[in-house]
């Protein structure tokens, strides 16, 4: 159900928001407390090894929680609070075969001229609660049920999703075996699937988040691993139990092997998506046809020493949409040194990433990269205007540490598109902007700077600012060239049992 409040705010408005804002800082300390799956097939999604970053922590920042979590730079400090975790005191009082989690988030966000379209702004607030059973009557089976309310407060409308989802069913599958303690493990049900953050992800920052209708096979050893999984993704609604679509389908298998050369992990991959009805040519016409699409790569990432990390990734897709052949690919490649010895422990990262678009749409062939199901926050800077298709992107930046559990994050980036005659695309690979005439490939340019500051185990709040103008690509055929982002957050996640586990 769709709700339209057009309603356009007063500055006193806004100051109210502001204030509750603040407010919420207080009471969200006491509050009662979201969780997600966490285990060794969500953790190594990471672009680095042992669970860490590449670039600056803004792409999962419920990581840092239920510590010693997978941080960017991986170290464990002592907090500066007293650890509140409600939902594991009453966990101790429960049987030892059920357990409880919880999550509660919040975020004030606000944007000027979204979608480049001049005096399209907006600024609300955002609330997510998640509460999760776990039954598990002995080592090898679990039972899991997870729900989820996802609300925004004074947003303009049209609402429903990704901000608005009320009472859905997140998470409800049954697991025979656990991935982080057996070779073997079964999950059928609806669940995360986030092998590969670029690919196939859950995409958390979204109020609504992702999950899918899957069955995953997970195989374990010491030296390899690999998950074998067909998937549908839920189509989020804005009330009651969200569907997938049927016909929309996934099926992959995702390598790991461990230590192929020192403190490095290689993973290869393949990928089969199916749809129905996906557009061919979006720079030419909205016409959809039948795909059928097969992905293929490896990413190595690895430690060299003790303060260099590094990432690489390669991508090839084939296949065909409609009448048309697929023939893209897209790469990434990134690397940070951490000055781990120096006060604030300074750590510089920088990150290039490129996916092919189509020169000539007319040409009958489909060369634009399909992103797939990623998680895009952070993707291509926190102000997330664009997603990896038609793009040649860089950036570098910097993550310094001036008290213990307290990150600073500051970056730029420099946005090309790879064809003047593409389009370029949002997050979720709808197009955004169509150029007909070749006035250049520079769409932009964006600087960011962003905080988290971890509390206790179980809380961290944050806030960010990010500023995109634009280049010759948008700037003859946008009202609006430039575009600015700033929210506050507050996370409170508590796993219960699972955090000692």
């Amino acid at each position: 159900m769709i709700r339209k409040l057009a309603v356009k705010k007063t500055k006193a408005q806004r100051f109210e928001q502001l204030i509750w804002a603040t407010a919420a800082i207080v009471m969200l300390t006491a509050a009662l407390p979201v969780t997600a799956q966490d285990d060794k097939t969500t953790q190594n999604a990471a672009s680095a090894v042992d669970g860490g970053w590449i670039t600056g922590p803004a792409s999962n920042p419920l990581s840092h929680l239920n510590g010693p979590a997978f941080r960017t730079d991986a170290f464990s400090e002592r907090y500066d609070f007293r650890d509140f975790a409600p939902i594991t005191l009453l966990d101790e009082r429960l049987p030892h075969w059920i357990s409880l989690q919880a999550e509660q988030r919040y975020r004030f966000e606000e944007y000027d001229n979204s979608n480049f379209k001049a005096g399209s702004n907006d600024s609300y607030e955002l609330n997510r609660f998640r509460l999760q059973m776990d039954v598990k009557p002995n080592s090898w089976i679990r039972l899991t049920g997870q729900m989820q309310d996802a609300r925004p407060f004074y947003e303009n409308g049209p609402l429903g999703p990704p901000n608005e989802n009320r009472w859905d069913l997140k998470l409800a599958y049954v697991e025979v075996g656990d991935p982080e303690k057996h070779w073997f493990s079964l999950r059928v049900g609806r669940q995360i699937i986030n092998y590969n953050n670029t690919l196939i992800a859950n995409s958390e920052w979204r109020n609504q988040g992702r999950s899918y209708d899957a069955a995953v096979l997970n195989l374990e050893s010491k030296r390899a691993s690999v998950g074998i999984f067909a998937a549908s993704a839920v189509v989020p609604q804005a009330t009651g139990v969200s569907p997938h679509q049927e016909g929309n389908n996934i099926y992959g298998a995702y390598g790991r092997i461990i230590n192929p050369f020192p403190h490095a992990s290689l993973e290869p991959f393949v990928l089969w998506r199916v749809q129905p009805a996906e557009v061919v040519q979006p720079a030419l016409a909205k016409t959809t046809g039948k795909e059928n699409e097969w992905a293929y790569g490896a990413r190595l990432k690895g430690r060299a020493g003790a303060r260099l990390d590094y990432s690489g990734e390669l991508v090839v897709e084939n296949g065909r949409v409609g009448a048309d052949p697929i023939r893209a690919w897209a790469a990434s490649e990134g690397v940070s040194y951490g000055f781990t010895s120096s006060r604030w422990r300074p750590r510089i990262f920088a990150a290039h990433d490129i996916a092919s678009g189509n020169s000539n749409p007319s040409n009958s062939q489909h060369k634009t990269f399909d992103t797939l199901y990623p998680t895009a926050h952070d993707r291509f800077g926190i102000v997330d205007q664009f997603g990896w298709q038609n793009i040649d992107a860089v950036r570098a930046g910097g993550t310094f540490e001036p008290h213990r559990r307290l990150s600073v994050s500051a970056q730029g980036l420099d946005f090309w598109a790879v064809s003047a005659l593409d389009s370029v695309y949002n997050t979720s690979g709808g197009a955004i902007v169509t150029n007909k005439v070749n006035y250049g490939r520079h769409i932009g340019a964006e600087g960011d700077v962003y905080t988290w500051y971890e509390l206790n185990r179980h809380f961290n709040l944050g806030g960010g600012y990010g500023f995109f103008g634009g280049g010759d690509f948008l700037s003859h055929i946008t009202t609006a060239h430039n575009y600015s982002y700033s929210y506050i957050a507050l996370n409170f996640k508590d796993n219960g049992k699972k955090a000692k586990d």
